[in-house]
């Protein structure tokens, strides 16, 4: 039996509309994998909707598990004290649901090659918009 299964997927935010974009365009990408009943974005402070309302969309919405992804790099006060706290929170409203929190992106081969990519398409935009 398949648990109806949400994922929260889960950012900083920013005051400026436009910061908040990256975590929709990631959003829109998994659930295009199509391998999770429901993926909701949410952010910790500076946006709406934050942990707690996205868990009750969720769970009205059926689901009987929810992930909580930290889109965040590095383990910080967010990753380790405060996301933690409010999924407690979260599991005393809902003791029927099962509540996982995934492992926040960290230092990861993955997000080297990123980097690494990111730099030379710096280097080599660079070298052909500088006139000398």
């Amino acid at each position: 039996m398949n648990v109806k299964t949400g994922v929260i997927v889960l950012a900083h935010g920013s005051k400026v509309r436009t910061g908040n974009e990256g975590l929709y365009t990631i959003v829109e990408m998994l659930r295009a994998m199509d391998k999770w009943d429901m993926v909701e974005p949410g952010f910790l402070q500076l946006a709406k909707p934050g942990l707690t309302e996205v868990v009750e969309t969720l769970v009205g919405r059926g689901a009987k598990r929810v992930v909580v992804m930290p889109l965040l790099l590095f383990s910080g006060s967010h990753v380790l004290r405060c996301i933690p706290e409010d999924i407690n929170n979260e599991r005393k409203k809902f003791p029927e649901v099962e509540f996982c929190y995934a492992k926040n992106i960290g230092a990861d081969e993955r997000i080297a090659m990123i980097v690494a990519d990111r730099v030379e398409e710096s280097v080599n935009q660079t070298q052909h918009t500088i006139e000398k």
